[in-house]
């Protein structure tokens, strides 16, 4: 039985790409007249097919559920840890605009996120997932709110890698009183995660000032 909804939607996919493929090959062997022995063979080869791919779909879609499930537990606990909230609809943050500033960021909402304070600092953390083109990227941004106006800046790749900052930095931006780090995968530990945000937070003094 399906584990989840994209269990349920893989099998779904997998039984409809398998019914339509029989019914085209019944339909083109009875047209061109092909022996039954060869178009059974091309059924079985087909349907055996399906079934991996199918296999495929499951696994992945069963991988990605649990890793949204490690990465919301490791949100939950910071937040705990850190006079902060957590959620996975915006409406976690309903009137809470004037404690969290960043509540009202362009980077809210993603698929979990987080605020809390790290030094007395303001932090934003958003799980989301993105269309790359040629994959769905899994992205964990961190916000900061600076406590003074940054002009507009992204960083260029090779002055992202003169920072001290973890591996998998994907971009650098200021926007405002915003500072946004974006990191490559979701946290899959408390100590990822923390690693994420006090490089974070260490960072802004390094910004450029208007």
């Amino acid at each position: 039985m399906p584990s989840s909804d994209e269990d349920s939607e893989a099998l779904k996919e997998g039984l409809f790409i398998a019914v339509s493929a029989s019914a085209v090959l019944v339909v083109t062997g009875l047209f061109f007249g092909f022996p039954w022995q060869l178009s059974l063979f091309v059924l079985v080869i087909t349907v055996a097919l399906v079934a991996v791919l199918t296999g495929v779909a499951l696994r992945d879609a069963r991988e990605s559920a649990q890793r949204r499930t490690v990465s919301q537990g490791v949100l939950s606990a910071w937040a705990a840890r850190n006079e902060g909230c957590f959620g996975t609809a915006t409406t976690a943050f309903t009137g809470d605009a004037t404690r969290w500033q960043l509540s009202a960021s362009s980077w809210y909402p993603g698929s979990l996120f987080a605020l809390g304070r790290r030094e007395g600092t303001e932090v934003g953390v958003v799980c989301s997932t993105e269309d790359t083109g040629e994959v769905m990227a899994e992205l964990t941004t961190i916000l900061v709110l600076l406590p003074e106006r940054r002009p507009t800046a992204r960083l260029r790749r090779r002055d992202i890698r003169r920072l001290d900052l973890p591996y998998g930095v994907a971009s650098v931006e200021t926007n405002g009183r915003e500072l946004s780090v974006r990191y490559e995968g979701w946290p899959r530990s408390s100590s990822m995660l923390d690693t994420m945000i006090d490089a974070t937070v260490r960072l802004e003094p390094d910004m450029p000032t208007a």
